[in-house]
C-alpha cells in the first residue's frame, strides 16, 4: 500500500477530474439513473422477501382493473375507426343514414366470353338472369325481395335495353345490338334513366376506334332490398347465386360474382382461419422460452417460469383493456394484434431480467436470494425502463392523432406495455425467486414434490451457449478491421436502396387487397380490373333544406355542372329535376297549372314540394325516382331531401380519388344556397378522407414519436454521443422497414401506418439494450463492445428472434392483412438485430464515447481502498474492509451463503466490485498481495454449476472472461 500523502493526492486528483467531466446532463442523468437502480434494488428486495404476497397482490391489481373489460364492445364501423370525429364528412354520413339509409343488397355477376354480345351468349345470360329468378327460399324469391325501380326488380345487364322480354331478345341479330349499344346514350326503357353502355359491357372492340362490334365481358347486377323481415333468406339467396356462379356455365366461358355477404365471408373469414396460426405462433414462442430460460437438467428446467412470464402478458393485456375500455377508448379489428404485440415486448423484458440474473458473480451467488434478486433487478431495471418508457412515450405520441382507430390502438399498446413493465419488475421477479427457491432445495423442475439428493448436473448443461458465442466467436470476429468495413458497407448499401424505396412509398388503399388471393371475391376484383378498368364509384349529391323557389337557377346549374364534371361518367346522373320540369311545363291539369307561376316555376317552396310529391306518386315516370326523394309524414307532406346518383370516373389512385372528391364538394359548396345545403357523399368517401390525412399523420406520428424517444434515450443513457448512434439505429431501421415495404409492393394504409408506428417501439429495443450496456463496461474500445454483447446479446437476440416466432406461420398467408403483419415484423426483427448486434457495435468500437464517469471513479477509488462502489442501501448487507479495499459480507450469520466456504478453507472471504479476497493470517500469503488481489491465484474456470459449491475454485457462468473479474487465494491445509 502506498502513503498516506499519495493516497490523498491521488484520490483529490480523480475527484476534481470527475468533477470537471461532469456536465448537467450527467447530473441529471446521475439522480435519474442513481434513483432508479437505488428503487429498483428496494423493490428486488422486497419482492424476493415476499414472493408469494406480491403475485397475490399483481392478481388482485389486474383482476381489479379487468373489470372495465364487463362492457366490452367492439367497433366495427369504418368511420367511427378511421375518419376524424371533426370531419365535415362525419355530420353529412349522419344525415344521409338518417333520411337516405342503406336500403339494398347485391349480387354483381362479370361474364366473360368471346363475345358477349353473340346470340349464345345472348341465351345464356338470359338463362342466368331465370336461374336466379327462380331461387327459392323459406318461400321467397328474388321478385319478393327485390328493390324495385319504376315498378320493376332492379337487374342491371345489357338485356335490360329489351326489357328482358324472352321473345324479343331471341329474335335480335348482331345488326340489331350493334345499333343499339352504338347509340351516343343509351336509354333503359325498363328503368327511365339513361344508361351509359360502357358500363354494362367491357373489353369493347371497335372497328377502326369507333363503332362497337365485340366485346368479352359484360356485368349482371341484381339489387335486393335490406330488409330485416327477410335479411336471412336474402344472404341465404346471395349463397346460392355463389354456387350458380361458381358452377359456371356451358356457354359462358368464366363468371365472377362478389355479393354484399363475400367481404365478410372471404375478409373476416380469413382473419379468423389465420388467428389459429397467431395462436399457434404463440406455442412455438413458448417452447422457445422454455429452451432458451432453462438448461437441460432435471433442476434447472424452466418450464413454469415460461409459462408466468407469458402469463405477464395475459395480465397486462387484462390490465390495458379493462382500463381503458372503462375510460370508453375505442377497441377495433385492429386491436387483435395488440396480443403479440405485447408478447414481443414482453418476452424481450424477461430475457433482460433473466440475462441479469445470469450475470450475477460467483461471489454474488454465494449471496442470500434476497440480495441476489435485488442486485439483478438493480442491474436490469434501468435497461427495461429505457425501453418500456420510450416504447410508452412513442405510443402516447401516436394517441395524439385525429384518427380514432389509430390513436385507440395507441392508447391500448402504451397501457399494455406500462402494465408489462411493472409486471416484469413484480410478478416475474417474484416468480423467478420462487424457482430458485425450487432450484436451491433441489426439487424436479416439473414434479416439484420430488427432491433430488444425488443427482449430478451434465456438464453440457453448465455452459451458457449464447454468452460463449457472442465472446469468443462473434464479438471477436465483428471486431476485426475488415468485418468492421463490411457491416459499414452493408448498412450503407441497405439504408441507400431503402431510403430510395422510403421516399417513393406511395399512399394508397384497396379493401379487396384485404381478400384472401385465392378466394372468389378476390378472383371477382381482379377481373373487375381486367374487364372494367375504368369503372368507377356510384355516389350521389344530397340536398337538404334548399329553398327551390329561390335557388332553382342554382340548382339547375349545378346539375348542369355534375354532367359536365371530368370525375362524372357521362349518362350516369340519374336526374329527378329534369323529368319534374318536363312535366310541369307539359301538364294540362288545371290543379297543377295554377301554382305555376309566369317563369314555368313552383310560385313558392311549399308548392314546389307539393307538386314535387304529386309526380313521384300519381305518376309512372315520377315513382322510378321516388328512391331519390324523401318526404316528412306530416299533412300535407313536406320536401325533407332529395339526392341525385352518378357514377364517378375511374381514379387510378387514392391522390386522384381525394381530388375527385374535393372536385365535387367545390362544385356544390360554390353554389351560394340561400338556405340549406347540398354535399356529394359515398361510402368511399370516407376512406377517401382518411387517406386525405393519413400520409401527413403518419409522418407526424414518427417524427414525434422518434424526437420523444431520442430525449428519453438521452436522459436514461445519461450520453449524447451513445443516444446519437443509438437513435441511428432506430432512424435506420424505420427506413429500412418502409423501404423494404415498397419493394414488396406495400401502400400507406390504415394497417401499414400502424404496423410503422408500431416499429418505433420495437426498433428501440434492439439497440437501447446494446448503448446503455456498453456505457457501463469499462475497457479499450474493441474490448468494450465484446462485452457488451457478451452481457445483453444473448438477451436481445432472444427477444427478436421470439417475435420473429410469434409471426412465423403467417408468412404464408393469403390475407394481406395478416402477410403484412408478417412482413413489417420480420423487418423489425432482421434490421433492428443488425443494426442493434452489428453496425451498433462496430460504430461504437470507432466513435464510442467513454463510460458512465461513476464506472471509472470507483475503480480508481478501489485501487485506493476508498470506495466499493455498493450503494448506501446496500451497505448495510456488507462490511468494507479499508486497508484490503475488499468488501466483506459479515459471516457470523448461520445463514450466510459464505460461511460454508469460508469454514472449508479457514478462512474469510470478501468481496470487491466482482472480486473475491481470501483474508488469512499466514504471514506468507499476506506478502503475496497487492491491492486485495493474490498475485499466485490461478484463472478460474468458466464453467461451474451453482450447486457444485466447490472453494477450490471459483466461476461464473454469467461472464467467461474470469481473468479479467476473479482470483482467488486458497490455503488448504495450512
Amino acid at each position: 500500500m502506498g502513503h498516506p500523502e499519495d493516497e490523498d493526492g491521488d484520490r483529490n486528483h480523480f475527484t476534481k477530474a470527475s468533477i470537471r467531466k461532469k456536465t448537467c446532463l450527467k447530473f441529471v442523468s446521475d439522480g435519474i439513473i442513481g434513483g432508479l437502480e437505488n428503487a429498483f434494488y428496494k423493490l428486488g428486495k422486497t419482492v424476493a422477501t415476499y414472493p408469494i404476497l406480491t403475485i397475490i397482490i399483481c392478481f388482485a391489481v389486474c383482476g381489479l382493473f379487468g373489470i372495465g373489460m364487463k362492457d366490452f364492445n367492439q367497433t366495427t364501423e369504418d368511420a367511427e375507426l378511421w375518419v376524424p370525429a371533426t370531419s365535415r364528412i362525419q355530420s353529412e354520413r349522419k344525415w344521409v343514414l338518417d333520411n337516405f339509409p342503406p336500403i339494398t343488397r347485391y349480387a354483381s355477376l362479370i361474364l366473360v366470353e368471346n363475345n358477349v354480345l353473340s346470340e349464345r351468349s345472348f341465351k345464356a345470360m338470359y338463362d342466368l338472369y331465370q336461374q336466379a329468378l327462380n331461387i327459392e327460399v323459406n318461400g321467397k324469391k328474388f321478385e319478393d325481395m327485390c328493390y324495385r325501380v319504376a315498378g320493376h326488380c332492379y337487374v342491371n345487364n345489357i338485356l335490360e335495353l329489351w326489357s328482358y322480354n324472352e321473345t324479343v331478345i331471341n329474335s335480335l341479330t348482331l345488326e340489331d345490338k350493334y345499333k343499339v349499344v352504338n347509340q351516343n346514350v343509351t336509354y333503359s326503357p325498363l328503368y327511365h334513366k339513361e344508361t351509359d353502355i360502357t358500363t354494362l359491357i367491357g373489353k369493347i372492340r371497335r372497328y377502326r376506334g369507333g363503332t362497337i362490334t365485340g366485346a368479352e365481358s359484360a356485368v349482371m347486377l341484381f339489387l335486393l332490398q335490406d330488409n330485416l323481415e327477410w335479411k336471412t333468406e336474402a344472404m341465404e339467396w346471395e349463397s346460392e347465386m355463389i354456387k350458380i356462379a361458381n358452377q359456371g356455365h356451358d356457354h359462358i366461358k368464366q363468371i365472377y360474382i362478389y355479393t354484399t355477404r363475400s367481404f365478410d365471408d372471404e375478409g373476416y373469414g380469413a382473419v379468423n382461419s389465420d388467428t389459429k396460426l397467431l395462436s399457434a405462433g404463440f406455442s412455438i414462442v413458448f417452447i422457445y422460452v422454455i429452451l432458451t430460460l432453462g438448461r437441460f437438467n432435471l433442476l434447472e428446467q424452466k418450464l413454469y417460469l415460461s409459462l408466468a412470464g407469458l402469463l405477464v402478458v395475459g395480465l397486462s393485456i387484462m390490465f390495458a383493456y379493462g382500463l381503458a375500455m372503462a375510460c370508453g377508448v375505442i377497441y377495433g379489428p385492429v386491436h387483435a394484434l395488440m396480443p403479440f404485440l405485447l408478447l414481443g415486448i414482453g418476452v424481450d423484458d424477461m430475457f433482460v431480467i433473466v440475462e441479469a440474473w445470469k450475470n450475477l458473480t460467483y461471489v454474488e451467488q454465494k449471496l442470500p436470494l434476497v440480495q441476489r434478486m435485488a442486485l439483478t433487478l438493480k442491474r436490469a431495471g434501468v435497461s427495461v425502463t429505457v425501453t418500456s418508457v420510450t416504447d410508452v412515450v412513442a405510443f402516447a405520441v401516436g394517441a395524439s392523432t385525429v384518427i380514432p382507430g389509430l390513436s385507440g390502438f395507441c392508447i391500448y399498446a402504451a397501457l399494455g406495455i406500462f402494465a408489462l413493465f411493472l409486471l416484469q419488475s413484480t410478478f416475474f421477479v417474484a416468480c423467478l425467486t420462487l424457482d430458485q427457491m425450487r432450484v436451491e432445495a433441489r426439487r424436479n423442475a416439473i414434479i416439484c414434490c420430488y427432491v433430488h439428493k444425488d443427482y449430478e448436473i451434465n456438464e453440457c448443461s453448465k455452459r451458457d451457449y449464447g454468452q460463449m458465442f457472442f465472446k469468443h466467436y462473434y464479438g471477436p470476429f465483428l471486431m476485426k478491421l475488415p468485418v468492421k468495413i463490411i457491416v459499414m458497407l452493408i448498412t450503407a448499401l441497405i439504408v441507400g436502396v431503402n431510403l430510395y424505396g422510403f421516399i417513393n412509398l406511395r399512399q394508397n388503399f384497396d379493401l379487396t387487397m384485404y381478400i384472401p388471393s385465392d378466394s372468389y371475391a378476390h378472383k371477382y376484383s381482379k377481373a373487375k380490373e381486367a374487364y372494367f378498368p375504368y369503372a368507377g364509384i356510384n355516389s350521389a349529391v344530397y340536398c337538404r333544406g334548399i329553398n327551390y323557389k329561390k335557388d332553382m337557377r342554382s340548382f339547375e346549374e349545378m346539375i348542369q355542372k355534375l354532367k359536365n364534371s371530368t370525375h362524372v361518367q357521362n349518362g350516369t346522373v340519374v336526374n329527378w329535376y329534369e323529368p319534374f320540369h318536363y312535366w310541369l311545363v307539359t301538364t294540362n291539369k288545371v290543379d297543377i297549372r295554377y301554382r305555376i307561376g309566369a317563369d314555368g316555376y313552383p310560385y313558392s317552396n311549399y308548392a314546389f314540394a307539393q307538386l314535387l310529391y304529386t309526380f313521384i306518386t300519381e305518376t309512372r315516370i315520377g315513382q322510378a325516382f321516388s328512391p331519390y326523394v324523401k318526404f316528412t309524414n306530416t299533412t300535407p307532406p313536406l320536401l325533407q331531401g332529395t339526392y341525385i346518383p352518378f357514377i364517378h370516373t375511374y381514379q387510378e389512385d387514392s391522390k386522384k380519388e381525394i381530388k375527385a372528391m374535393e372536385s365535387l364538394r367545390d362544385i356544390t359548396d360554390m353554389m351560394g344556397f340561400t338556405s340549406g345545403k347540398c354535399f356529394p357523399y359515398a361510402v368511399q368517401y370516407l376512406t377517401y378522407e382518411t387517406n386525405k390525412i393519413l400520409q401527413v399523420e403518419l409522418y407526424r406520428n414518427l417524427a414525434l414519436a422518434g424526437v420523444c424517444v431520442f430525449i428519453l434515450t438521452l436522459l436514461l443513457i445519461a450520453n449524447l454521443w451513445t443516444s446519437l448512434i443509438v437513435f441511428t439505429c432506430v432512424i435506420f431501421t424505420l427506413i429500412d422497414v418502409a423501404g423494404t415495404l415498397y419493394f414488396w409492393d406495400v401502400t400507406i394504409d390504415t394497417a401499414s401506418s400502424i404496423l410503422l408506428t408500431l416499429s418505433v417501439g420495437l426498433a428501440v429495443d434492439y439497440s437501447a439494450h446494446i448503448g446503455h450496456t456498453y456505457m457501463t463496461i469499462l475497457g479499450d474500445k474493441n474490448e468494450r463492445p465484446i462485452k457488451a454483447l457478451a452481457a445483453i446479446g444473448p438477451a436481445v437476440f432472444s427477444g427478436g428472434f421470439s417475435t420473429f416466432l410469434a409471426f412465423l406461420l403467417l408468412s404464408r398467408s393469403n390475407s394481406y392483412g395478416f402477410a403484412l403483419f408478417f412482413r413489417v415484423f420480420f423487418t423489425v426483427v432482421v434490421f433492428g438485430l443488425f443494426h442493434g448486434l452489428a453496425y451498433l457495435p462496430v460504430i461504437l468500437s470507432w466513435i464510442g464515447p467513454e463510460p458512465y464517469h461513476s464506472e471509472e471513479d470507483n475503480q480508481k477509488y478501489l485501487h485506493n481502498g476508498r470506495s466499493n462502489g455498493i450503494s448506501a442501501d446496500e451497505k448495510e448487507d456488507y462490511e468494507m474492509d479499508a486497508d484490503s479495499g475488499c468488501i466483506r459480507q459479515d459471516t457470523s450469520s448461520e445463514n450466510s451463503p459464505l460461511r460454508s466456504a469460508q469454514s472449508e478453507s479457514g478462512n474469510s472471504l470478501e468481496v470487491t466490485d466482482g472480486r473475491a479476497c481470501a483474508i488469512t493470517s499466514s504471514p506468507i500469503m499476506k506478502s503475496k498481495r497487492t491491492n486485495g488481489v493474490d498475485k499466485n491465484a490461478g484463472f478460474l474456470p468458466e464453467s461451474e454449476s451453482l450447486f457444485e459449491r466447490n472453494t477450490d475454485k471459483m466461476t461464473t457462468d454469467a461472464d467467461a472472461d474470469v481473468q479479467d473479474k476473479y482470483t482467488v487465494t486458497h490455503e488448504e491445509g495450512r
